[in-house]
């Protein structure tokens, strides 16, 4: 499903959401194809099933967002030396 679908069918909702096909270009990960997994009314609702989904699942990429964004942008993070 693409996120524009998404923001009219979800109005004004927190999601968790896994991407199904997705790429990365420049600084930006790049989702072509979402999966709504969950609805949510608070953000930190979201974020606790986001957390809980991710430990279980560490190789999927879950997201949460929120509906009133009108695109979904998802900066990538370069890590450089030694993460403890």
């Amino acid at each position: 499903m693409l996120w524009q679908d998404i923001r009219e069918k979800y109005p004004k909702k927190w999601l968790v959401i896994e991407a199904k096909k997705f790429h990365q270009a420049d600084d930006k990960f790049v989702v072509e194809d979402l999966e709504v997994l969950d609805i949510f009314d608070k953000s930190f609702d979201a974020y606790d099933e986001y957390r809980t989904l991710h430990r279980e699942n560490p190789s999927k990429k879950f997201l949460f967002a929120n509906t009133e964004m009108p695109i979904l942008e998802i900066p990538t993070t370069r890590w450089l030396g030694v993460r403890t």
